[in-house]
């Protein structure tokens, strides 16, 4: 596949995006699901096609393989239409899960193949459901979605003068355009106390399950998959595990995901043994956490505590305590640096991946060099061998690089309606909460403010550490935390939006 034929692609994915999440009809919402969908798939497809040439030679096997995945995809949308609830439920389930393969020009990548499964089904289903009648108005806020279609449709056009056009499309067709479409089908079920539950125990349990894998790993001193982080396990005092995951931040930040909704759940119990049970599951997940010695992890759950304490009690004393606490380590890291710890965890290496970024940015301040360029163009300016490296490790610096002010500008406006949606009127409806996770059907607002705190305190440990590491929109848990935190702030009455499909009917709500 030619480059211009891969911007034209990427263009014609996020516009055929932007109609699905604008529009009001919902056949055209779902028509212009299925066209970004087959968008992305193309992409991916243009640049694997050769690469799969051995397979496509044996076309009875080729042909059954084909006829295998379209069979899986039509039993899961016929499952998840005979029982709904099914397809949030395992679009949660399969968030944690990738397989490590290789895609064009025999890069390796970590790919969400369970979720790209469950995507599909979803989509298959939500077209059948718009075309009985079945689909339901759902709303969300109004700025949240404009700032979602804005980073992606930019994304998109800034492939046009990006010096890596391939990657930029696998960036588009493997991750930002399945996970939109992650949002928009998260954003469709109905977020009642049932499925907030049933959701928190698909959670819980995958987050023991990963946490219990990792402390068998430390344990045995072995880890799997990573063979590079085998090689820094042998050179250093501690020993990092990653569970089923190829980089430990990527399990830490799992892990602390895990450990937030818990303790959320927590200091809402209303039973001692709920409260005992989660209290011993959230000390599991925390011994999980230690041992992938991710200190990006450690500072993401601690603003997500911060968050969770400040509403739940107070907003004074939590930043006096926060603020004690952040001065503290500021002074024990100044204390460690200059004592020269060889025993320390090195972070050089981000160091110079940062201020490279910056370097990047400060050159071309404007418009950036081009969606996913960061690699391609660190390695011009600090000569160094290409393909080395492929981001900056902080979100920040990775956008300001590739995509200039522009592009900052459109990250900040997504966080600022994030952050809005999920925050705004919770201070005010905190005082005298009940019981965690009631019917949204119920009419009381005041009972979706705790799953909404718990999924922002979630959402800004994830901003945390997507900020001294990396991997924002290409991580589905964003989406994911965006897409239930939108409806439960649409719920509560926060913001004016553009619908999520119509009625039944056909026509516009009254």
């Amino acid at each position: 596949m030619t480059e211009a034929l891969e911007v034209a692609g990427c263009l014609a994915a996020a516009g055929a995006l932007a109609i699905s999440f604008l529009a009001s009809d919902a056949r055209l919402r779902a028509a212009g699901l299925v066209a970004a969908g087959l968008l992305a798939l193309a992409l991916i497809t243009g640049q694997g096609w050769d690469d799969i040439r051995n397979l496509r030679d044996h076309q009875l096997a080729f042909t059954g393989l084909v006829v295998a995945g379209i069979v899986v995809l039509a039993a899961g949308a016929a499952a998840m239409l005979r029982w709904p609830i099914l397809l949030p439920l395992l679009l949660i389930a399969a968030l944690p899960f990738r397989v490590r393969l290789h895609v064009a020009g025999g890069e390796a990548v970590n790919l969400l193949v369970p979720l790209y499964v469950v995507i599909g089904s979803g989509v298959l289903a939500t077209v059948v459901a718009t075309f009985r009648g079945q689909t339901q108005l759902r709303r969300l806020p109004k700025p949240l979605v404009l700032a979602l279609v804005a980073v992606v449709c930019l994304y998109a056009l800034q492939t046009i003068y990006s010096p890596d056009v391939a990657f930029a499309a696998r960036n588009i067709g493997f991750f930002l355009i399945p996970f939109a479409i992650l949002f928009s089908l998260l954003a469709e079920a109905t977020w009642d106390r049932r499925l907030l539950r049933l959701a928190l125990c698909v959670v819980l349990a995958e987050g023991l399950i990963l946490a219990g894998i990792g402390i068998g790993q430390f344990f045995s001193e072995h880890i799997f998959w990573n063979g590079k982080l085998e090689a820094s396990n042998d050179f250093h005092f501690y020993f990092r595990v990653n569970s089923l995951f190829w980089d430990p931040n990527i399990y830490g930040r799992y892990l602390v995901l895990t450990i937030l909704l818990a303790t959320t759940t927590l200091i809402w119990a209303a039973s001692r043994t709920l409260a005992l049970a989660l209290a011993g599951a959230i000390a599991i997940a925390f011994v999980g956490l230690v041992f992938a010695f991710s200190q990006t992890s450690f500072l993401a759950l601690f603003a997500g505590l911060v968050v969770l304490v400040a509403f739940r009690w107070s907003f004074r004393w939590t930043a006096i305590a926060a603020a004690v606490a952040v001065l503290a380590i500021g002074v024990g890291l100044t204390v460690r640096s200059s004592s020269n710890d060889s025993n320390s965890i090195n972070t050089e290496g981000h160091g110079t991946l940062v201020s490279g970024g910056l370097k990047l940015a400060k050159h071309r301040p404007l418009y950036g060099y081009g969606s996913a360029s960061f690699s391609k163009e660190f390695a011009r300016e600090e000569n160094v061998p290409p393909g080395d490296t492929t981001i900056s490790h902080s979100e920040p610096v990775t956008v300001a690089a590739e995509q200039g002010a522009i592009g900052v500008l459109a990250y900040l406006a997504l966080l600022g309606a994030a952050l809005w949606a999920m925050l705004s009127g919770m201070r005010r409806m905190a005082p005298g909460l009940g019981a965690p996770f009631r019917s949204l059907a119920e009419g009381d607002r005041v009972e979706l403010v705790p799953a909404r705190i718990g999924i922002a305190a979630a959402f800004c440990a994830l901003l945390v550490h997507t900020i001294g590491y990396a991997a924002y929109l290409t991580d589905p848990l964003t989406w994911a935390l965006l897409a239930a935190g939108g409806v439960l702030a649409a719920e509560a009455g926060v913001g004016d939006l553009p619908a999520r499909g119509e009625a039944s009917s056909g026509q516009s709500e009254e």
